[in-house]
Formats: structure tokens, C-alpha cells, sequence
């Protein structure tokens, strides 16, 4: 009967009796085990773990949808109408303030201009006196008729007439004093003023020589002469004609 080498090989060798292996049993692998056979139906894959650490996930809540401004509560409400009603009293002062500055503005404007035309109509009445002043303050009794013109120019009727009467009487009166004279003027200011009528009072140097002043006398006289704005500038009135106030 044949004997199997195996069975005759102990399974310790050595005098330390440890068990001895044969290499030929180590350097065999085991195995695999078999796969099962296919069922048809696919095989869940085993899920792995990935080393990188994953996050939690974070939650993102929606925003609140805006409340709808169709409904207003009665606090909000009121509040919106006081709201419009100071805005509206706010405008109609603002409305009120800016009338009132514009009408002030014309006011003042034609208080302005109004000053500005009072001050044109005492100017040209203090004008118009003084040239008439300085004019009848020139007389030669060789030859009234240019003194006489003058007298006549530039007033109304009622002075044109009185100076054609009484003409006879100053030309034999002047005439007889061999009357010289030539005025300068010194300055006109208004006396009065009522309406259109301006009494400028004009001051006036006259140089005079007569048969009782050979060498002459200097005096200032004082021409009241009356303007009337409504009769053209035309003078109506010459209150005292050449009235002397000093004698040098």
C-alpha cells in the first residue's frame, strides 16, 4: 500500500518543537470567493466616504414677501392725511408770501418811478422860472422891445394880456431913469407845491445903472414866479417883479 510523503512529515521540527509550515502553503493566495450570479436587477454600488470633510448645508429662508399697500390701517391713513393737508396749507402760504412780495415789488416800483416824476416836474418848473427870471432882469431903456418879448414868452394869457397894458407906462417910467440892467443867476429852490402848480421862489444878481446910480449898484432880487405843469410849463405869476435884498 503506498504511503502519502505527507503523512510521514511531522508538523514539528526541530528540537524547539515549533511547528514548521511549508512555504508552499504560504506563497498560495486564497481564493476569491465567487460572485454571486447575476438576478437581473442592478447592484447598489457601495457609497464611499470622501476624505474632504463636507460642510453642513445651510438653509436659505426666502424673504418675506412686501406686505401689500392696498390695505392701510387707520393710523397710517390718518397720518397720510394730515400728511397732504400740511403740505397743501404749506403751499398755499408759500402761494400767498411769493403775491404779496410781487405786489409789494410793484409798489415799490411805481412809488419809485413816481418819485423819480415828482422830482422831473420840480426840476423843470425850478428851470423854466429861473431862465424867465434871468431874462426879465435884462432891460435897456434904448430898446425895450426885446425886454418886452421876453415878458411875453412863455406865459399864459392872462400874463400876456397884463404886460401888454401895462407897457406904455414901464417904457415911459424905465425910460426916464435911463434903466440899464443884466441879471445872473444864483439858484431857484420851490416854495410851494399844490397839484400841477409849482411856486419857484429864483434868486437872481442884477447889475443896475440909472440916472440916480451912474456907477451902478449890484443887488440880488427875488423873482416868486408861479409854473403851471397843466398849462404846458407856462408861467401864470410873478409875484414881486425885481425886489432888491442887498446893496453892495
Amino acid at each position: 500500500m503506498p504511503t502519502d510523503p505527507d503523512a510521514n512529515r511531522s508538523s514539528f521540527s526541530g528540537l524547539d518543537g515549533a511547528p514548521t509550515h511549508d512555504p508552499a502553503d504560504a506563497a498560495t493566495p486564497p481564493e476569491p470567493a465567487a460572485e454571486p450570479a447575476p438576478t437581473g436587477k442592478p447592484v447598489p454600488r457601495a457609497k464611499t466616504r470622501s476624505a474632504v470633510p463636507v460642510e453642513p448645508e445651510t438653509t436659505v429662508e426666502p424673504d418675506p414677501e412686501p406686505e401689500s399697500t392696498s390695505v392701510v390701517t387707520e393710523p397710517e391713513s390718518s397720518r397720510r392725511a394730515w400728511g397732504m393737508v400740511v403740505v397743501a396749507v404749506l403751499a398755499a402760504a408759500l402761494a400767498v408770501v411769493a403775491a404779496v412780495a410781487v405786489v409789494r415789488a410793484f409798489d415799490y416800483r411805481d412809488d419809485y418811478r413816481s418819485l423819480q416824476s415828482q422830482q422831473a416836474d420840480a426840476q423843470r418848473a425850478q428851470d423854466v422860472a429861473a431862465a424867465y427870471a434871468v431874462k426879465a432882469a435884462m432891460i435897456d431903456y434904448r430898446d425895450f422891445d426885446p425886454w418886452f418879448a421876453a415878458l411875453r414868452t412863455g406865459v399864459d394869457d392872462a400874463m400876456r394880456t397884463q404886460f401888454t397894458t401895462t407897457e406904455p407906462v414901464l417904457r415911459q417910467l424905465l425910460g426916464q431913469l435911463q434903466w440899464n440892467s443884466k441879471g445872473t443867476l444864483v439858484g431857484s429852490d420851490i416854495k410851494s407845491h399844490n397839484g400841477s402848480v409849482y411856486v419857484v421862489q429864483v434868486f437872481v444878481d442884477v447889475q443896475v445903472t440909472n440916472v440916480q446910480s451912474p456907477n451902478g449898484v449890484k443887488t440880488t432880487a427875488l423873482y416868486p414866479i408861479t409854473v403851471d405843469k397843466a398849462k404846458n410849463w407856462a408861467i401864470t405869476d410873478i409875484s414881486g417883479g425885481v425886489a432888491p435884498l442887498a446893496t453892495k
